[in-house]
């Protein structure tokens, strides 16, 4: 829950670095940051680390490096609330990435609330045959990235050390993320400047210690002792700590249909998650 109460903030807080710097870039001093902060407090454990104990963490970091520059990079064309929201789509789409990882079929209480989260999507997004945020595109695809993130941190926890799957995800991800603003930042942002103030460095030292090192630490950490769908309830949190703290902080508000389209939403991962619990009420 504390790891879902950081990430809520990190909605505001990246919409506000964002201001001052090209989402790509944010991306990789946010876990270049992390990068030195987890090699100043175990860099003697890591001379020790080989690269079996490290490629679960690479094969982590590659979906991280998807998740997080969709996400970042969507923030900078939708809202903090959005954002949260959508991102929280990834607990019902995470039966489903279980079929291909583990190959358990989803149960019809999961299908019925797929459906109802894409529902309450629509309303959310005020999506429109003619005019289609590519934030919340983006988003959507950062959700698909982190399902996979957690069926696989599920599996690959029990297989090596901790921290030497932490050090490999944080690891990838700034790579990838320096290749990225190396070969293709100028590419899709025509403005790549970067202006350092309190509110850039504020937000990139805040997401790079809470978001990214501390919340991937504890969320790596202390996933193998639940499930992957009873950890993504824990962390969907996040989307109502985003909106408390965009309202806040960005002074957004959330239109009456999105209000409704966040209700369905919520709705949906409730029936998706305790439809048994609810009919076994019912019945008694």
């Amino acid at each position: 829950m504390f790891v879902a109460l950081n990430w809520g903030l990190s909605f505001p807080m990246i919409k506000i670095g964002l201001l001052y710097c090209p989402p790509f870039t944010f991306v990789f001093i946010r876990f270049f940051i992390t990068l030195l902060i987890f090699v100043s407090f175990f860099y003697k454990k890591i001379r020790l680390f080989k690269y079996s104990e490290i490629k679960y963490g690479i094969y982590l970091g590659v979906f991280l490096f998807v998740g997080f520059l969709t996400q970042t990079t969507g923030l900078k064309y939708t809202t903090a609330s959005n954002s949260a929201f959508i991102t929280g789509t990834n607990i019902v789409l995470i039966p489903f990435t279980q079929i291909l990882i583990i190959k358990t079929k989803p149960k019809i209480e999961n299908v019925i609330g797929i459906i109802i989260v894409v529902i309450g999507l629509y309303f959310l997004t005020n999506i429109k045959s003619d005019q289609i945020n590519t934030g919340d595109l983006l988003t959507i695809l950062c959700a698909i990235s982190f399902a996979f993130y957690i069926v696989y941190l599920d599996k690959f926890s029990e297989k090596t050390d901790t921290d030497a799957l932490i050090f490999g995800q944080f690891l990838t991800t700034t790579v990838l993320t320096f290749i990225s603003v190396v070969f293709f930042e100028k590419y899709f942002f025509s403005d790549v400047h970067i202006t350092f103030n309190s509110s850039l460095i504020g937000s990139l030292i805040f997401t790079a210690l809470f978001n990214t090192f501390l919340g991937l630490f504890l969320s790596t950490r202390y996933q193998k002792f639940t499930s992957p769908v009873r950890a993504g309830l824990i962390y969907n949190m996040e989307q109502i700590f985003a909106v408390i703290f965009a309202y806040f902080i960005l002074s957004e508000m959330m239109t009456t249909v999105q209000v409704i389209g966040a209700g369905i939403m919520i709705f949906g991962v409730v029936i998706s998650e305790f439809y048994n619990v609810i009919i076994g009420k019912l019945r008694k």
